[in-house]
């Protein structure tokens, strides 16, 4: 299943939460047409739940392919009052957004400090067709390999990662089989390294999140459960304490996951796999928080005043109106969020240590708009904007 999917399927419940009230089971009677149609009508289906969810909240669908919830009350994130590579011009480069063969650029996540695995993606379902080092300096690409799609994949290249002088990626078939595949830095052949049989519960999100760690896979599962495998190849084990839980940033795992578990504060409680350390977020009375990381939290006090502050309760750093984005602040510092009366104008890029803003100039349609994304290391964010692909490297930002 794609990215998208993964994350419409999320925001269906967290909408219901979030939103005026919806009528009585659409959630459940969207999630049945979804599971329907999964095979079949992939992207229309993620497309037109944009405007089902608009109905009663902004939907959001970012350039890394996933979908958020944006509440259609309260009042709303303060614009920018200054263009971004204005505000930092040292972090803003405009580069081509075209890769090869007519495809189109994704920054997935840094090879080393000025090298980005790059996803070319190419159709109107951003189908990733191969995988490039692009040298952030000098703009040079180097093909590292072709991302194969044989016939009975439903679910095409996700969760690339990075590690150990590989790079590895999943995908799904159509009898629910999440196949990881591996392939050299230095280009050659992808390989199927292992396969991971998905529950029959899951609606086809399969692999919620995957990382290198050392000469392992470590991936978890929509549905839950923690488990990791031989870069080389070999058997799929699960991870001690893993069983519901989900991968965070490893060592780090929680739960609940962003999607398999529609209630609760996500990554309320996570655990360190490796010392056995464990923690849990604080909340006082009347507050709700909507998700954790590792360290930070976003949440919103009784008052309505919006929120981060570290998961132990401390340095709590309100922010003027709502916040309306799928990730926490990276870095603990840099967070983007729409904004706009009602309806989303803009996307903006926060600094919570100056108070700092930048408008990234990204429009909105009135009923939804396109968030830009962030690679795994949290380090860029990047969007498109008509043939520029816009990288905005936030090391640069002191």
């Amino acid at each position: 299943m794609t990215e998208v999917e993964e994350t419409l399927r999320r925001t269906l419940g967290q909408a219901a939460g979030q939103a005026p009230r919806l009528p009585a089971l659409l959630p459940q009677r969207l999630e049945r047409i979804h599971r329907r149609r999964r095979r079949r009508a992939r992207i229309a289906l993620a497309a037109a739940a944009v405007v089902l969810v608009a109905g009663g909240a902004t939907a959001v669908l970012r350039g890394g392919d996933t979908i958020t919830a944006v509440p259609a009350t309260g009042r709303d994130t303060e614009a920018p009052a200054e263009k971004v590579d204005k505000a930092w011009p040292e972090a803003v480069r405009k580069v081509s957004a075209k890769a090869p063969d007519g495809a189109r650029w994704l920054p997935r996540t840094f090879i080393d400090d000025r090298t980005l695995l790059m996803a070319a993606q190419a159709g109107k379902d951003g189908e990733t067709t191969a995988v490039y080092a692009y040298d952030l300096d000098t703009g040079a690409q180097r093909k590292i390999a072709d991302v194969p799609a044989p016939d009975d994949t439903v679910g095409f290249g996700n969760g690339f990662a990075v590690g150990a002088g590989r790079v590895v990626w999943w995908t799904e078939t159509m009898d629910s089989v999440a196949h990881l595949w591996t392939v050299p830095l230095d280009g050659g052949t992808p390989k199927i390294v292992a396969d991971q049989r998905l529950d029959t519960t899951d609606d086809g999100s399969g692999i919620d999140r995957l990382a290198v760690a050392g000469d392992k896979i470590v991936f978890s599962l929509y549905t839950g459960g923690v488990f990791t495998v031989p870069l080389g190849g070999g058997t799929v084990e699960p991870v001690q304490g893993g069983t519901g839980m989900h991968l965070l940033a490893w060592p780090w795992i929680g739960t609940p996951g962003r999607g398999g578990e529609p209630r609760g504060t996500a990554y309320a409680r996570i655990q360190n796999v490796e010392t056995g350390e464990t923690r849990t977020a604080v909340a006082n009375p009347g507050e709700e928080l909507r998700y954790c990381g590792v360290t930070i939290c976003l949440g919103r006090t009784a008052e309505g005043t919006t929120f981060f502050r570290n998961r132990d309760g401390s340095s709590q750093k309100n922010v003027p109106g709502s916040v309306h984005s799928a990730d926490l602040p990276t870095q603990d510092r840099f967070y983007v969020s729409s904004y706009g009366d009602e309806k989303p104008a803009g996307v903006g890029l926060y600094d919570l240590d100056t108070g700092k803003s930048g408008d990234l100039g990204i429009p909105g349609d009135g009923m939804s708009i396109r968030m830009p994304s962030l690679d795994s290391t949290g380090r860029v964010y990047s969007y498109t904007l008509g043939d520029d692909l816009y990288l905005i490297d936030l090391s640069k930002i002191r």
